[in-house]
């Protein structure tokens, strides 16, 4: 009788692949991920036990499957992710089956799906790791301290209430702080005027030389007018250097996420949605293909064959001398797991332009992106050459460079941001000694600049950077802040919420340490050190829970006296005068008076509510008094005049007599359809924005509020744009 063989994976894409590629003897199943976790509605951790864990099973049908299909196989090849979380799914399916310290499963590793790797793989099965499982079992146990004993807490003191809903997360506390202390610096910042300073030559061709340095005083600005007068402009030194551009490393997770974000404009999640779907398998002539390596690496490390194979192709296609000198190697960072490849295309035969008909868009964009770095880093450096020229005037120097590239080399494939000076226009025959003709003095008047807020890639790179999380969770916390309401995007750019700035300033002030990046990293390379066998999962727990525990203590010693944390705005309480406090109902914001229960006032808050944070306090008042305005309007059932009101989803005008409600009009004219009426809309992730009431028979839509019908081109309608002013919805308008 022949041999049976199961071979488990979590996903029923990847088992799909799979059994494509083993055929008859195989049987491919999917456990859909995890088949065990902690209780969806309880604590599920014993504390007082040594944090002993209550494992549930998800799903007893797909266990009692599973059961069936081992059964009578001779061999069982658990195939999950090779990373933490595949390996703990690995131990739970084990345990599960009845064979977890048997000899009938094996593990096995799949960093590529191609039928070539995955056979190689099940001749190399071993065993399940029993410290990954010790490292995702604490990961768990840690969030599930933070989520069961700090949320409550904090609901509690902003909400009155156990269980608002509001989510103190282990990492995502740090990513949001991170965002509220950026947008304090912005709402801090304090503008210094300077002044750009240029000599524009009339020579042929016509070039500009800056001077170096800004000019922060305008008698500066006086003397250098006055001095230009009377002083002749002379090359001073003309020098010539070769600028050196190196490919950079092959993806990893988080800098697939950058580039993709930054070039592509996905958002981390999607980016890694579509990784997955490449790596488990793609449809090609009838068959699933995987098409790049496990996407979730901090690892730059590449095998010799695959560099071989890339070699072999930039030889055989573009030239021996577009590759370099010798196989690039690149070194990883300190404390890089390791475990993985970098994220490269599974085979570089397999060009973007031979599988683009069998992706979608999305899924060729990316797979392109990711064939072009890697074989990009085994390609020859691109040479630039620059020329300097450096111009006195007296005591006052000038200075004009222009590059060019002489050798693309790997931008040749995988092209590179042009040098600030690329293609300006320079003179050939500029000499030192050379008198140039007399220039016009330009200058520009311009202000300092607040830090740019992140954008998701931004943050992700500062996550990195600091040790928050790891390659598999970046995208989640990126994703959890902004559907926690806790941060909302802004154009590109991630803007906190006024929720997102109150909860993350209650948790410094309890809780420092979820919003510490040091002891936050601290825990990341604790959770490091237990899949390497250097630590254990007790005394990891101890030492965080010794921490939390005093600062639960503390807490519920200030509520017994009664003290209660309080963000103060600059809202005086109509009823007392005294100030107004931002408080928490039901996921949205209001305002109390400050002096709560004596005072008993409230007053409702928009969700999307301008704001400005100070050392003190909140200001909101302006706001609330440009939100208060509203054009008249009469209820279109009974001809009541409609009140404004606030909501959870926005202002809408309601009706005191027949509660009929309606959008708030601008009473401008949709552009697009000509028939409908701009109106005030809000989404969680947007904020207010601005849409024909006819949708969705009509689907136009724009950012700011509309102003006017544009008189310029009479096609489009001119609105507030949050970020360019004053603009006009129609791209080819000549204003």
């Amino acid at each position: 009788m022949a041999k049976k063989h199961v071979l488990i994976v979590e996903s029923p894409t990847k088992a799909r692949t799979l059994s494509g590629y083993l055929g008859r003897g195989y049987e491919v199943c999917s456990s859909k991920g995890h088949v065990r976790d902690l209780p969806a509605r309880e604590f599920g951790v014993d504390v007082r036990r040594d944090f002993a864990p209550t494992w549930e099973v998800r799903d007893r049908k797909l266990v009692s499957a599973l059961k069936k299909a081992v059964a009578d196989a001779d061999r069982v090849y658990l195939a999950t992710d090779p990373d933490r979380e595949g390996e703990a799914i690995a131990y739970d399916i084990a345990e599960l089956l009845g064979d977890a310290d048997g000899e009938r499963f094996g593990r096995v590793l799949l960093h590529e799906i191609t039928a070539e790797a995955v056979r190689r793989a099940l001749g190399q099965a071993g065993k399940i790791d029993p410290h990954k499982v010790e490292a995702q079992r604490t990961r768990r146990i840690l969030d599930r301290l933070m989520g069961y004993e700090v949320s409550p807490v904090m609901s509690r003191v902003l909400a009155g209430r156990k269980f608002e809903g509001l989510s103190a997360g282990r990492v995502q506390s740090v990513a949001l702080r991170f965002l509220c202390d950026r947008e304090r610096e912005i709402h801090a910042f304090v503008p210094q005027t300077y002044w750009q300073v240029e000599l524009a030559f009339p020579t042929k061709p016509p070039f500009t030389a800056a001077f170096p340095d800004r000019v922060t005083e305008a008698s500066l600005l006086e003397k250098m007018r006055a001095a230009l007068a009377e002083e002749r402009c002379v090359v001073t030194d003309v020098t010539e250097e070769e600028v050196k551009r190196r490919p950079s490393p092959p993806f990893i997770t988080s800098t697939l996420q950058q580039t993709a974000s930054s070039e592509l404009g996905l958002s981390p999640r999607r980016t890694m949605q579509l990784a997955q779907e490449l790596y488990e398998g793609v449809e090609i002539d009838g068959q699933s293909v995987g098409l790049i390596t496990y996407m979730r690496t901090d690892s730059v490390r590449v095998s010799e064959g695959a560099v071989s194979e890339a070699r072999a192709h930039v030889r055989s296609t573009l030239g021996k001398e577009y590759l370099s000198p010798r196989p690039r190697v690149h070194k990883n960072k300190r404390r890089t797991q390791d475990a993985h490849e970098a994220i490269r295309p599974t085979s570089v035969e397999q060009t973007p332009e031979q599988v683009a008909h069998h992706l979608r868009a999305d899924q060729r964009k990316l797979y392109e992106l990711i064939w072009r770095r890697f074989v990009a880093t085994q390609m020859a450096d691109g040479l630039w050459t620059r020329r300097k020229v450096e111009i006195r005037a007296g005591d006052l120097a000038f200075r004009a460079s222009s590059s060019r590239p002489s050798f693309l080399g790997f931008a040749r494939l995988y092209p590179v941001a042009e040098l600030e000076d690329e293609q300006r226009p320079l003179p050939e025959d500029l000499s030192p000694g050379m008198e140039l003709p007399a220039p016009e003095l330009h200058t520009e008047e311009k202000q300092t600049e607040p830090p740019g807020r992140y954008t998701e890639a931004g943050l992700v790179r500062k996550l990195e950077r600091e040790g928050i999380g790891r390659p598999s969770t970046y995208a989640a916390i990126v994703s959890v802040i902004q559907e926690r309401g806790y941060v909302r995007r802004d154009g590109g750019s991630l803007k906190p919420t006024l929720l997102g700035q109150l909860v993350s300033e209650f948790l410094a002030a309890h809780f420092p340490e979820t919003v510490e990046q040091g002891f936050t990293a601290w825990m990341e390379e604790e959770l490091d050190r237990i899949q390497e066998g250097e630590a254990e999962r007790l005394e990891v727990l101890r030492a965080f829970y010794e921490r939390l525990h005093k600062r639960l203590e503390a807490v519920e010693r200030l509520l017994s006296r009664g003290e209660r944390f309080q963000l103060l705005s600059d809202v005086s309480c109509p009823a007392c005068n005294a100030p107004m406090t931002v408080r928490v109902w039901k996921g949205s914001l209001y305002l109390g008076c400050s002096r709560y229960p004596e005072c008993r006032t409230t007053r409702s808050i928009p969700p999307d509510i301008a704001y400005t944070w100070t050392e003190d306090r909140v200001e909101l008042a302006r706001a609330l008094e440009q939100a208060a305005e509203a054009p008249d309007a009469p209820c279109p059932q009974c001809g009541t005049p409609m009140l404004l009101r606030h909501g959870r989803f926005g202002r809408y005008m309601a009706c005191p007599s027949c509660r009929q409600t309606a959008p708030v009009s601008t009473g401008v004219t949709c552009p697009s359809c000509q028939e409908g009426e701009m109106v005030e809309r809000f989404a969680q992730k947007r904020g207010t924005f601005y849409a024909c009431n006819r949708y969705p028979d009509c689907r136009f839509r724009v950012s700011g509020r509309p102003i006017e019908s544009c008189p310029e081109c009479k096609e489009g309608v001119r609105y507030e744009d949050p970020r360019q002013g004053v603009r006009c919805s129609n791209k080819h308008c000549p204003s």
